[in-house]
């Protein structure tokens, strides 16, 4: 700005920002736009609050135009459509989607024009306000050693003796099978903490015990082959090869051509292909990915190792919303087949929807953790858009979905 631009071009600049630093960038974005009278152009696929700002939305689709409108206009011809793209919406739009109220009212875009929609039918339906039943106080689970296949015990670490401390007394206990999310802001030291249960930096004081043994006594082959899988910030730091198909293929041992591999082994390419949507990709050089391609495609790599624990930094950063629920389903195959998933995220709806327990990272800290429901509808700034819009009348919802199966059941209205 300090060039005094007529246009201001921005591509996906949330995608990494915690909620409350998101919504900051955007308040500042929004007030160049209105006060200095410079035109924005922006990509995003968060669309909670950029959606309702826009003068003009663009919707594309394998490289062209979908449809072009105000936000209202958008909202309403992909419901018609029935479209994908749909799911992308602003949660109120998609509550109101849900919802037949029986009545044209006009469809809310932002939170606060949907809890005075939500007002509107809960006076109609005779639905009263609720208290809350329990605010993020689950009870502790006592778990039986088998059942615990990562423990930290009071982890401390600083990136330099003479600096504070980045981890402080750190105690964490991962159950087999479960898929735990790990939110907070930026710097608080979430990724540091990623480092260090995957032996990538070492703690000065504490311990990681996988399955029991400390993680130090591991080899790099039984850790790293068939054990933990690490899906890191930068997507990038994990291509080594000139395509796509190439860095597949190098995860199983060479390439169709340089080596007889096992018919076992193409065919676990071949499907992993499938499943993360990389077949028009495979001849491309990684570097010429999109940014949700390119994690697309280490997602790719780290699942082909068969991991018992996967680790993974923001892996829903640039994934579009037809992605990321395929990405969710993804990983509950992955967890029937009893893989452990620790995720580091600043994807709030994406935690609530598909999480077995979130925790909120905070001054070096694990400070308040529990399942979805319990966690978020106890927070007023990591919540969701659905909590924070229906916590009046259903403080326990904390996504589309519950809203409108709550505005739905009938035996909740006098």
């Amino acid at each position: 700005m300090a060039m005094r631009p007529d246009i201001l071009i921005l591509d996906e600049p949330t995608s990494q920002l915690d909620p409350i630093a998101a919504s900051d960038f955007l308040g500042t974005v929004k007030k160049i736009n209105r006060d200095l009278g410079t035109t924005i152009l922006l990509t995003e696929h968060r669309l909670e609050e950029v959606f309702p700002a826009a003068d003009r939305v663009v919707v594309m689709e394998g490289g062209e135009v979908l449809c072009m409108g105000t936000p209202e206009e958008i909202g309403e011809e992909l419901k018609k459509q029935n479209h994908e793209m749909f799911l992308a919406m602003p949660v109120p739009m998609q509550i109101y989607a849900k919802v037949n109220s029986g009545k044209h009212m006009e469809c809310p875009i932002t939170v606060r024009d949907g809890r005075n929609w939500l007002n509107a039918i809960c006076k109609e339906k005779q639905i009263r306000p609720q208290e809350a039943e329990f605010f993020g106080k689950d009870a502790k689970e006592k778990l039986a050693k088998e059942e615990i296949i990562l423990e930290a015990k009071d982890i401390w670490f600083r990136y330099d003796k003479d600096q504070p401390d980045v981890v402080k007394g750190l105690n964490l206990s991962l159950k087999r099978g479960e898929f735990f999310a790990l939110l907070g802001g930026n710097g608080t030291g979430k990724s540091t903490t990623l480092s260090i249960i995957s032996r990538l930096r070492k703690p000065y004081r504490g311990k990681v015990l996988l399955e029991g043994k400390d993680i130090r006594r591991y080899s790099e082959k039984e850790l790293f082959r068939g054990f933990l899988g690490v899906l890191p910030q930068n997507p990038q730091s994990l291509f080594v090869k000139k395509t796509v198909e190439l860095e597949l293929f190098e995860m199983v041992g060479g390439t169709k051509e340089e080596y007889p591999l096992a018919m076992e082994k193409r065919e676990a390419v071949e499907g992993i292909v499938k499943v993360t949507h990389l077949e028009g990709l495979l001849h491309r050089h990684p570097y010429d990915l999109s940014g949700g391609e390119q994690q697309r495609l280490a997602l790719a790599k780290i699942l082909l190792l068969r991991p018992k624990l996967l680790l993974m930094d923001e892996p829903t950063k640039g994934l579009d919303s037809y992605f990321k629920k395929e990405f969710a389903e993804i990983l509950d195959l992955l967890k029937k087949q009893g893989v452990t998933i620790f995720m580091i995220s600043h994807d709030i709806e994406f935690c609530a929807s598909y999480a077995d327990r979130c925790g909120l990272f905070f001054d070096g800290n694990i400070a308040a953790s529990g399942t979805p429901k319990s966690f978020f509808a106890g927070n007023n700034f990591y919540t969701t858009a659905a909590n924070r819009m229906a916590r009046k009348y259903f403080p326990m919802a904390v996504t589309a979905a519950d809203v409108a199966e709550a505005l739905l059941d009938d035996s909740r209205c006098v």
